[in-house]
């Protein structure tokens, strides 16, 4: 379902209209690129940047392409040399050389942060491209200027929760993070200080920053802990609450890393000893059930892992024309859709790297809603970001608003009726509320059309229809087709699905054998009993007849109505005591609804 997400400024804050749109045209690898306006990605053929590991694209607020850079030099929208865009101190062998960030407020500026290669000692700076020179192609107005030193290579950038400010992360080579608040007055270079979780081992691997801006996960590579993943405050910038990764396999260490969209999952590469690809739900809290959570995707090439505009994970294949893609990241284990070689190069190579992406770009709230099958209760379900302050629920019934506090969002509610329901979610933070809008469509329980018994005549057939219009049929014997021909008695079950609603039915079918029986004797004496010789019947009969023949080949009787009989006289007469010889013929409807014609003879002897 589509849901529409609008915000809300409650206290004044002005806020960045940057977003989703900004991240919608990649370039990276070996003049490899994808755009992503139209929804599933198209293949570019056209640039000419070679960037081995790290690199980062901007766009403008319609998803076109303004700028990108491979750390080094910056190319503009007609894939030329950005005037003043060389020299830049990224470093090729870095994972994370450069991110790109708006100017708050500024529809011209951008910060460029790069991660400086040097042989001794590690630091980032940064540059400012100014995109309204040079006819809208963008210059460079400053370039390397120093920030800070003795960090590793590793750099993300989220929004400040006013939504219009961000936060620029970064590692020292000890157990701090760095944050830098760039606002609209320029780059704070005083950081907040993180003093927390396990000094790094290696200066490998991606840090990352969950797309609602609350977890943070950070390779750590020593002989224990392959990564750890952070609570995060982007209102304060302050980095806590370590919860380890243990070491899988001896000599493996953590490269590529990314969240889900809604943040409940973390997917992680490895490399060394053994290239895997591992899902971790981030939902578990305790630190022995978090490490159990893992599970083995994939094997195999995958190297950077980037969250991407359509709500899919992208994997770079080092030195491979294709990229790998996980297609459903929000669901658990295999379900989440791994697919080896989905998007492949006309020209060009994935190398090890992604663009680096503002992630909180590609935060998209959204809620579900499970059973929503009238009269049930239905499971309405939010796993909100840490940085919540409450929200509140619209369920378009006329209820009014249900107001809710703390860590647990999801609760059943049970809608009056069926039908269609516009329910409004407002989730509250820093001032700010965000608003998701889904229609949740209340169904009814399916109504089979399968009779509760029916009969079968040995040797035949009958077929059971469950009800035409279903969007699933499972019957007891694993067919999934609306209608079951049986052959025998006994109790046949079958459920039908419509609109995600499942009913049981039961059909009891009890064999039935067609009665048209004549009596063997009979005693016309007008006693009241037995008097007269007719069929016993226990089906409806058409076109009935019956005659009775005497030794002499008379016949003594003819008669065409099932309820009449033979009184034992002849011509007014009675006959007397002997054996007869009786002939009837009729037809009747089977249950297929097709008529059966049936003679049947036999004797009947008369008792006097």
């Amino acid at each position: 379902m589509k849901y529409s997400i609008t915000l809300y400024v409650l206290l004044g804050v002005a806020v960045s209209v940057f977003g989703q749109e900004n991240a919608m045209v990649w370039y990276f690898g070996d003049r490899a690129g994808l755009d992503f306006n139209e929804g599933n990605p198209i293949v570019l053929s056209d640039g000419i940047m070679r960037a081995e590991a790290g690199c980062a694209s901007m766009c403008d607020q319609q998803g076109q392409l303004l700028f990108y850079t491979n750390g080094n030099k910056v190319w503009n929208r007609n894939h030329e040399l950005m005037a003043n865009g060389d020299s830049l101190h990224g470093s090729q062998l870095r994972n994370q050389n450069s991110v790109i960030v708006p100017k708050p407020l500024s529809d011209s500026l951008y910060y460029l942060f790069t991660v400086i290669d040097s042989d001794s000692l590690q630091s980032f700076s940064y540059s400012i491209v100014n995109i309204n020179l040079e006819n809208g192609l963008g210059r460079l107005t400053k370039k390397n200027v120093p920030v800070s030193k003795h960090i590793l290579e590793k750099i993300a950038a989220v929004e400040h929760c006013n939504n219009q400010d961000y936060w620029i992360v970064t590692h020292g080579a000890n157990n701090i993070f760095y944050c830098y608040l760039l606002t609209d007055q320029g780059l704070d270079f005083v950081p907040v200080q993180s003093q927390t979780g396990t000094r790094p081992r290696t200066d490998i691997g991606y840090l990352k920053i969950s797309p609602a801006s609350d977890k943070m996960v950070m390779p750590i590579n020593n002989d224990s802990v392959l990564a750890e993943v952070f609570s995060f405050n982007n209102r304060t910038g302050m980095v806590d609450q370590p919860k380890q990764i243990n070491t899988i396999e001896d000599n493996t260490y953590c490269s590529g890393v990314e969240f889900s969209p809604n943040g409940e999952h973390l997917f992680l590469g490895t490399g060394g000893t053994s290239y895997e690809l591992w899902q971790f739900d981030l939902r578990v809290q305790n630190q022995a059930q978090f490490n159990s959570s893992g599970v083995l995707i994939a094997s195999g090439n995958n190297f950077a892992l980037q969250l991407a505009p359509d709500g899919k994970i992208y994997i770079a294949s080092h030195n491979r024309p294709y990229l790998n893609v996980i297609h459903k990241p929000n669901e658990s284990g295999i379900a989440c859709g791994y697919q080896s070689e989905a998007i492949s190069f006309i020209q060009g190579f994935s190398l090890m790297g992604l663009p680096n992406i503002v992630q909180s770009w590609l935060y998209k709230p959204s809620f579900e809603s499970v059973n929503t099958c009238f009269p049930d209760s239905t499971d309405i379900v939010f796993y909100p970001p840490e940085n919540t302050d409450s929200i509140t629920w619209n369920f378009g019934d006329g209820t009014g608003i249900h107001f809710m506090t703390g860590n647990d969002f999801s609760f059943h509610y049970q809608f009056h009726d069926t039908g269609t329901y516009e329910v409004d979610l407002n989730i509250y933070r820093c001032g700010l509320k965000e608003t998701v809008t889904k229609n949740v469509i209340i169904n009814p329980y399916p109504v089979s059309s399968l009779v509760a018994d029916t009969s079968i005549r040995p040797g035949y057939s009958v077929v059971l229809d469950a009800g035409d219009g279903m969007d699933s049929y499972w019957w007891d014997d694993g067919s999934a087709n609306r209608f079951l021909t049986v052959y025998n008695s006994g109790y046949y079950y079958v459920e039908i699905g419509k609109n995600g609603c499942y009913t049981t039915d039961t059909a009891f079918v009890w064999e039935y054998r067609p009665v048209v029986a004549l009596p063997n004797a009979f005693t016309p004496n007008s006693d009241g009993l037995n008097d007269v010789f007719k069929p016993l019947v226990n089906i409806d009969v058409v076109d009935f007849s019956m005659w009775i023949v005497n030794r002499r080949g008379e016949i003594v009787y003819r008669g065409n109505h099932i309820l009449e009989g033979w009184d034992g006289k002849f011509k007014g007469q009675i006959c007397i005591s002997g054996t007869f010889v009786w002939h009837v013929t009729y037809s009747y409807f089977n249950e297929l609804g097709i008529m059966v014609r049936d003679d049947k003879k036999g004797l009947v002897t008369l008792i006097r």
